[in-house]
Parts: C-alpha cells; structure tokens; sequence
C-alpha cells in the first residue's frame, strides 16, 4: 500500500510539472500593464482560436489597437507573440501561471517588463 500511495504521489507531482498550457486557456482576454520609466501602460490582449491556430490584438487603453503577427505556445507554460507598429517589432514572452502572467518585451531599441491576469 505504501508503494502505491508513493507511486501516485510521483505521477501527480510529476503530472503538474510537465503540464503544459492549451489555446482554450489563453483564449479571452488578459489585462496588462507595461512597466516603463516614464509611466504604466495598461490595455487588454485579446486572443482567440482560429482553425486550430492562437491570434490576438493588444488594444492599449489610450486607443491604440495592434494585432498580433504570430502567436506560439512554447514549452514550460511560455507564451510568445509578436506585433508590428509601424517601422518596429515587438516581441512578447509571457510566463503563463494560471490566470495570471509575467513576462517581458523587447524592440529594436529598449526591453520592458509586464504582469497581468486573465479578465474573460
């Protein structure tokens, strides 16, 4: 009895290590605020499942609106996306914990800090 109760202590211990996120629970829509010198920024990404495929838009709460040029689930619960605004690329590595994420962003010029968590 011992053995077993050991053995299914192993396999779900081991079972939550090697989870890994799906494209049904990053659909919806994540609050986000971007971490700058100057000030916060805040907005909402938006991704939804097309054809088996993860896409999204990021809408700042400012206005802007910008979508997502490619979007992949990467090991060890990772989340990766990229946008295009005008002459740049952003490039996003979001670490997935439940419903909430951390994560950082780079351009050509600088590299930002951003958290959030799920709204819908």
């Amino acid at each position: 009895m011992k053995k077993i109760l050991t053995v299914l202590f192993i396999l779900c211990i081991s079972a939550q290590v090697f989870a890994q996120i799906t494209p049904k629970q990053i659909v919806g829509k994540w609050k986000y605020t971007v971490v700058t010198e100057m000030e916060d920024i805040t907005g909402v990404l938006k991704f939804v499942e097309k054809e088996g495929n993860l896409t999204g838009e990021v809408y700042s709460d400012d206005g802007g609106m910008f979508a997502m040029t490619k979007v992949e689930i990467k090991e060890g619960n990772i989340l990766y996306f990229e946008l295009k605004p005008e002459y740049d690329v952003l490039k996003v590595t979001l670490n997935i914990d439940g419903e909430k994420f951390k994560g950082k962003g780079s351009t050509y010029e600088s590299e930002f800090a951003l958290f959030g968590e799920k709204s819908e």
